[in-house]
């Protein structure tokens, strides 16, 4: 099993009245790939983070095995779920992946 982590920060431009919403839509597009797509065990994402954390979304995601993870990264839907609701926000991202 393959365990993700992912950790961003979003740009400035999305800390005003909107930024409720783009986090709920981030979350929202992701967690809909749950048994969507081959190998991808889960994906959850938390976008409520505290205010003491220096990132603004985590999100974790588990994968059958090394190769799932890599079809993923190439998936349809998984590029256009980020292409539309996740990039266009994200200022820096970082991720962490390992085997369990």
């Amino acid at each position: 099993m393959i365990k993700q982590v992912i950790i961003m920060s979003l740009q400035d431009k999305c800390f005003g009245p909107n930024l409720e919403t783009i986090k709920n839509n981030m979350k929202i597009r992701l967690e809909d790939l749950n048994g969507n797509v081959n190998g991808l065990q889960n994906i959850k994402v938390q976008s409520d983070c505290l205010k003491s954390s220096n990132a603004d979304v985590f999100v974790e995601l588990t994968f059958e095995n090394e190769e799932a993870l890599k079809n993923f990264k190439s998936n349809e839907d998984y590029n256009a779920a980020t292409k539309e609701a996740v990039v266009p926000f994200v200022a820096s991202r970082t991720h962490v992946e390992f085997e369990m």
